[in-house]
């Protein structure tokens, strides 16, 4: 069960001289619902539908605040900006295909829990993330559709060659 954002983002405003604002704490509310890993355009398209009527560049300033206080975490790497709570970072993995940039949530207890608790030498993580990269199936898929094609041309053409010798 996911926590709510509000109370903690509410504190952080306060805290740092922020203006609290409904929308804001609409947006943070929202953004406790989130489930999976979530772009700042597909969360405007979802206040959309709930009826909410946030400017878009709120919609913005709000993620960035919430990054900046620690409750949501941007992904690295992600060609498009990429977000999770960070309840989400510390149960789960992100797995990223590095073909299509497709990202998935990936959750072993034990195992992510036995990496998380590991000491680094003089480096102490602040939010830990773990992070993989690999090929997802459909990209696999097509890729060897592909080498297939290529295999099947190429046998083609060196059939050709020897029967024309």
């Amino acid at each position: 069960m996911m926590s709510d954002l509000v109370s903690p983002f509410k504190a952080f405003l306060k805290q740092h001289g922020y203006q609290l604002t409904s929308e804001r704490v609409e947006i943070a509310q929202v953004v406790s619902l989130q489930r999976r890993i979530f772009t700042t355009e597909g969360l405007i398209a979802q206040l959309k539908e709930g009826g909410y009527r946030q400017s878009r560049g709120t919609v913005y300033s709000t993620v960035r605040l919430l990054v900046e206080s620690g409750l949501i975490v941007q992904l690295p790497q992600a060609s498009e900006a990429h977000y999770l709570t960070s309840e989400q970072a510390s149960l789960y993995a992100v797995c990223r295909c590095r073909s299509c940039g497709a990202e998935v949530l990936y959750r072993q207890p034990r195992r992510l829990q036995a990496l998380r608790h590991t000491t680094m030498h003089r480096y102490r993580l602040a939010q830990p993330l773990l992070i993989f990269s690999g090929i997802c199936q459909r990209c696999e898929r097509e890729i060897a559709k592909t080498n297939n094609k290529k295999s099947a041309t190429q046998s083609g053409r060196q059939q050709q060659a020897s029967s024309s010798r």
